[in-house]
C-alpha cells in the first residue's frame, strides 16, 4: 500500500542524504516528501545565530500544510529525532507512525546538548567558538562503510545551528499518543547516547525496537535495508 512519508535529516547533513533512501521507496510506490532545514545543505547560505530548534521544527511544519498532508509516516534520523518529535507533538492526530533512526529522543525540557552530556557539549561549544559562536563545524565521521558512490554526501556537510543544540523542546507528551513507534539502532561504533536511548526504549512495551548492523550513517551505508525497514514498518 502506498503511504505518505517524510524524513527528516540529521545535524551537518542535507535533505539530498536521504536520496537513495527516498528512491527505493519511491520505487516502492510511497509519496515521500524531504524538508530541507534551514541553515544546512542546500539553505547553508541562511545559515545565522537565530535559527534554532523551532526553526527546524517550523520547515518540517510548512512542508506539512503545504502538501495538506495527513495519515503520513515520520522517520528521523539522529539530530532529526529532536525534530520529528516536536513536530509529533505538534501534529499527533495526522501521523500514523514515528520511526526514529539511532536518533535522538527528548523528553519536555530538554536540549541536543543536554541529551549529549557535559563532555560532549562542552566540545560542541568549543568548536561553535571557532565560527563565532554561530554554528558547530562538522566532525571529522569515518564514512569508509558508506559505499563509494554515496561518499559525496558525507563530505558536503556544512556547520550546524548552535542555537538549535541548545534549546529545550518544548512537549506535551500528546506525541505519545501515537501508537506505532519504532527506534532503529546502528551499534557499529555507536556514541553512548544512542546506545543509552536504545537500552531504555527495547525495555518499553510501547515502543517496537531493532537493531541494524551499521555505523550512524545507516540511511547512506545501507540505503536498501534501512528503504525496506520503512516500508515494512508502515506498511
Amino acid at each position: 500500500m502506498s503511504r505518505k512519508i517524510v524524513l527528516v535529516q540529521g545535524a551537518w547533513g542535507s535533505s539530498a542524504s536521504w536520496t537513495p533512501v527516498a528512491d527505493i521507496l519511491r520505487g516502492m510506490g510511497h509519496h515521500v516528501f524531504v524538508p530541507s532545514l534551514t541553515g544546512l545543505g542546500e539553505r547553508t547560505h541562511l545559515l545565522s545565530g537565530s535559527i534554532n530548534l523551532d526553526t527546524h521544527i517550523a520547515d518540517v511544519a510548512g512542508l506539512i500544510e503545504a502538501e495538506g498532508l495527513d495519515e503520513f509516516d515520520l522517520v528521523g534520523h539522529s539530530y532529526g529525532g529532536m525534530v520529528i518529535t516536536g513536530v509529533a507533538d505538534r501534529y499527533v492526530e495526522r501521523i500514523r507512525t514515528l520511526t526514529y533512526l539511532d536518533a535522538f529522543l527528548p523528553e519536555n525540557g530538554q536540549s541536543a546538548l543536554d541529551l549529549l552530556g557535559p563532555e560532549v557539549a562542552l566540545a560542541n561549544l568549543a568548536m561553535a567558538g571557532e565560527l563565532g559562536g554561530i554554528a558547530v563545524p562538522p566532525p571529522a565521521r569515518h564514512a569508509t562503510r558508506v559505499p563509494e558512490h554515496l561518499r559525496h554526501y558525507m563530505t558536503s556537510r556544512s556547520p550546524h545551528p548552535l542555537a538549535s543544540m541548545i534549546q529545550k523542546i518544548r512537549l506535551t507528551g500528546a506525541y505519545l499518543k501515537i501508537e506505532k513507534r519504532l527506534y532503529v539502532s546502528a551499534p557499529i561504533d555507536q556514541s553512548a547516547i544512542f546506545s543509552g536511548i536504545y537500552e531504555k526504549v527495547s525495555a518499553d512495551p510501547s515502543w517496537q525496537s531493532m537493531t541494524v548492523e551499521s555505523g550512524h550513517m545507516l540511511q547512506l551505508e545501507l540505503p536498501e535495508e534501512v528503504a525496506r525497514i520503512i516500508h515494512d514498518f508502515v506498511g
